[in-house]
């Protein structure tokens, strides 16, 4: 089957559509080759990444009340014309109380934890495009699994 639209319905299409929540983009997370994650004090993990060398790591304080980014580092990748980033981000181990304060984007995504502990983190970052006749595509491009010591 064939997608016969025209090129100005095509263009006008593409000109509305709009992003998929993120409830989508969570199940196309697939798991990928493993790879070491760049030492640094504040957290230690786990990476995959589908982009040769690609790292995530966290910049800024790591304080609670203090908010830190975690910069996505893809060597240079650049997304294609009409595809975008879409990031998640899971808690799956945090001390007592509300979850962190997250504000997803790419290349930076920004946490604030509201208290001092330690923290698992897994970020997935994953490329979506859509094609003209339907159907979305996800290529999981990297994802991380921290964990995190907040200091007071």
């Amino acid at each position: 089957m064939s997608c016969n639209i025209p090129d100005r319905a095509y263009d006008q299409a593409m000109k509305n559509r709009r992003p998929l929540p993120a409830l989508f983009t969570a199940r196309a997370a697939l798991v990928l080759a493993w790879a070491a994650l760049l030492s640094v004090p504040a957290f230690a993990g786990q990476t995959h990444s589908a982009v040769p060398g690609g790292e995530v790591r966290l910049e800024g304080p790591v304080k609670a009340g203090q908010p830190v980014k975690a910069v996505f580092d893809l060597k240079g990748y650049a997304l294609p014309a009409g595809a975008y980033a879409a990031i998640n981000v899971e808690f799956t181990a945090h001390p007592e109380g509300a979850k962190p304060e997250v504000r997803p984007g790419y290349p930076e995504t920004v946490m604030t934890f509201d208290r001092p502990g330690t923290y698992s983190v897994l970020l997935l970052l994953n490329e979506i495009s859509k094609g003209s006749c339907g159907g979305v595509s996800a290529k999981p491009l990297l994802d991380a699994e921290l964990d995190v010591d907040v200091a007071p």
